[in-house]
């Protein structure tokens, strides 16, 4: 933690707290003190109850920390969780990010990104699954030996899931999405069980089991209709509207006309031009 008490320090004034305020009973005032002079060290668990005392989580502290930037690591890691996964060059991007990062540090989870991001390009490029899934059958292989899967993980399963075979998917998601059970309430699990759900709708979708990706969307709508964000719930409107356009005309249109005017309030054109992609790729009708 060197030079994390100065930081603290800074935090502690700007708030107009004491020292004694922020020691609580957990510290003498002394000992806070010579932290807060960068002049000796705390155990993490002493180090959580300063933030907890300061209102702070661990990413607001690191943040601040990094004068208002993320870490090269941190920053790596967002840039790969914001991939839109089609685009060629987003992906050497990233790549290209982790490669200067590595010629001078060792990070085993940024050389598993890279194989990831390396898996989608040959997808991207060549279509070649088979050739995919070897890039990422070892970042699988180590996850699936864990007992249990955290936040992380279970991003990282998420992404890979485009290369496992159906049944697969499925397995797999419905175990995620049990998992994730535990982290209610926190706010990357309800994102999470969106994402993976409506990622496994596009598996079925595009494997043509349409009845089958049409339960879980629209359970999922059903469940989470007030709180998903915009895009997802646009994309839930898109995808229930492909999977009827193969069985019920009237429900498809109605999903249509649902989708366009919750995209009309946020007037965004290109996602909306990603969306009609989409379901033009995929429904059957295509006179949208």
């Amino acid at each position: 933690m060197i030079n994390y008490g100065s930081t603290l320090k800074k935090i502690r004034k700007n708030k107009g707290y004491s020292q004694k305020e922020v020691a609580g009973n957990s510290f003498a005032q002394s000992t806070y003190s010579n932290f807060e002079s960068n002049k000796s060290d705390i155990h993490s668990a002493g180090f959580l109850y300063l933030l907890n005392q300061l209102q702070l989580s661990s990413d607001e502290f690191e943040y601040i920390f990094n004068e208002y930037k993320f870490d090269k690591v941190t920053e790596i890691k967002q840039q790969f969780f914001r991939l839109p996964y089609n685009n060629k060059h987003e992906i050497k991007h990233v790549i290209n990010s982790i490669d200067i990062y590595l010629e001078t540090n060792q990070n085993k989870f940024l050389e598993e990104l890279k194989c990831i991001c390396e898996a989608l390009l040959i997808l991207e490029i060549s279509g070649d699954l088979t050739k995919a899934k070897e890039k990422v059958i070892t970042v699988w292989e180590r996850l699936s030996r864990y007992d249990q899967w955290y936040l992380m993980d279970i991003k990282i399963i998420n992404v890979i899931l485009y290369f496992f075979d159906d049944d697969v998917a499925i397995q797999v998601t419905d175990k995620l999405l049990e998992r994730l059970k535990t982290y209610k309430g926190l706010g990357d699990s309800l994102r999470l069980s969106l994402t993976l759900t409506l990622n496994l709708s596009m598996i079925l979708i595009k494997n043509g089991k349409y009845s089958e990706a049409l339960v879980k969307l629209e359970k999922l709508l059903q469940q989470n209709l007030h709180s998903f964000p915009y895009q997802s719930l646009a994309v839930c409107f898109n995808r229930i509207a492909i999977c009827y356009s193969y069985s019920n005309r009237e429900k498809e249109d109605n999903y249509k006309k649902k989708l366009f005017n919750l995209l009309e309030v946020y007037d965004d054109k290109l996602f909306l031009n990603m969306i009609q992609h989409e379901y033009e790729k995929y429904a059957l009708q295509k006179d949208y």
